[in-house]
């Protein structure tokens, strides 16, 4: 072998040495890399005296409208936006992350408002795709009206309006059947009543507190066996007489 030939071979070799490490970097990051594949889990069951759903007072958001956060293990925002546009292809770092999904708001109040939310924590692992379930659940507490037909036939026209904690005023007209989704903590409510013989007659206004998320409360009105001035509120476990007040319309 000449001296040239040797030298060259030298120079092959350490050149081969100086690109190793680069190709073992490379490797090594690309095995530091782990996809993730999202999808909502909803617990939409209603607690009710019978069994009840969330389907039965308001329609159901798809899973690709919730509003995902995700997070990495020192608290930075790594994706804000639709679970829709969440793409699976995106590459994540391994190591621990939270995510966090939610439809509608605790603020937005009334009729078909549902607010589901629900977080879970998870692990990416280098090489590796992962499918993350989210588990959501009814945030808020669901409000019906309903009066009997004793209360239908004595009473010609009314009208009910509930006021939640955070002041959002919601009407309950005569034939209303609809539910309302309210921020679950309290409520307050309110009527007018015309009677068989045309008197307008309002009660003093009924708080109620301590409202459980996911659970079904219903306001239900009665004409009171007790006394003609007065009408009966029953809400969840509690039953009571409300006194009217005849209102002078030439005020």
């Amino acid at each position: 072998m000449t001296k040239n030939m040797k030298i060259n071979r030298l120079l092959l070799g350490t050149l081969a040495l100086a690109m190793l490490p680069a190709a073992c970097s490379k490797h090594q990051a690309e095995e530091t890399d782990g996809n993730v594949s999202f999808s909502v889990s909803a617990d939409s069951h209603v607690d009710v005296v019978t069994r009840s759903d969330v389907s039965d007072y308001a329609t159901l958001p798809q899973a690709g409208k919730f509003t995902i956060v995700l997070t990495n293990a020192g608290g930075d925002e790594v994706y804000k936006g639709l679970l829709e546009d969440y793409s699976s292809s995106t590459t994540l770092k391994a190591g621990n992350y939270s995510v966090k999904a939610d439809f509608g708001s605790a603020s937005e109040e009334g009729f078909n408002k549902p607010y589901f939310t629900g977080e879970k924590t998870f692990s990416v692992k280098g090489g590796e795709t992962s499918t993350v379930a989210i588990p959501v659940a009814l945030a808020n507490s669901i409000i019906k009206v309903e009066c009997t037909d004793r209360f239908k036939s004595y009473y010609t026209d009314y009208s009910f309006t509930v006021k939640t904690g955070g002041g959002t005023e919601i009407a309950f007209p005569k034939g209303e059947t609809r539910a309302a989704f309210v921020d679950a903590y309290t409520i307050s409510v309110s009527g007018s009543l015309t009677n068989q013989g045309g008197k307008t007659q309002v009660f003093k206004t009924k708080e109620y507190r301590s409202l459980s998320p996911k659970t079904c409360y219903t306001l239900k009105f009665d004409a009171s066996n007790v006394a003609e001035g007065a009408i009966t509120i029953s809400f969840d476990d509690t039953v009571e007489d409300a006194a009217l007040t005849e209102v002078d319309l030439n005020d």
